[in-house]
């Protein structure tokens, strides 16, 4: 059985380990990208989910959502970043070709989390689903709490205005 089974591996080894490796590499390389990409993913669909619970005026606070730890949150509406690096393929983020309309359309906001000075994570919105007002500078998880409301531009979408 043992000599059936070496007779299938390539004489040379090289033939056998150089695929090996490359399949590593690129699962390697792939996983932290579908790992980033996928929780973005989900925390929009969960975010959502949570806001369209909760009724009109109720307080939201953005630390009861995130499951990591940060101490400031900047909030970049209109984003339009200078390259593509930040695109998911295979729609593990976006479908194919969203997060270029958004971006077109200026309807991408990035929420970026820092803890200790580090970027721990960074989120991307649709602006139409939920829009944020009142967000203008970065923010403590104790000031990050907003009041729920209907988006004016799009009455399917929410409104997240910052409580002072």
């Amino acid at each position: 059985m043992i000599k059936n089974v070496l007779s299938v591996v390539p004489s040379r080894p090289v033939l056998f380990i150089a695929p090996v490796i490359v399949l590593l590499v690129l699962f390697f390389y792939y996983w932290d990208m579908y790992s980033r990409c996928t929780s973005n993913k989900q925390f929009r669909s969960s975010l959502n989910e949570q806001l369209h619970a909760e009724d009109s005026g109720a307080l939201f606070r953005l630390a009861d959502i995130t499951g990591f730890m940060w101490d400031r949150v900047r909030i970049v509406t209109n984003f339009k970043p200078e390259n593509k690096t930040g695109e998911c393929p295979f729609g593990w983020n976006w479908a194919t070709g969203n997060r270029d309309s958004l971006i077109a359309s200026g309807l991408l906001t990035v929420l970026i989390f820092v803890d200790k000075g580090t970027m721990v994570q960074v989120l991307e919105l649709n602006g139409d689903e939920v829009a944020f007002n009142g967000a203008d500078s970065s923010l403590t998880p104790q000031a990050a709490v907003f009041s729920i409301g209907t988006n004016s531009e799009n009455s399917a979408g929410i409104a997240l205005t910052l409580n002072k």
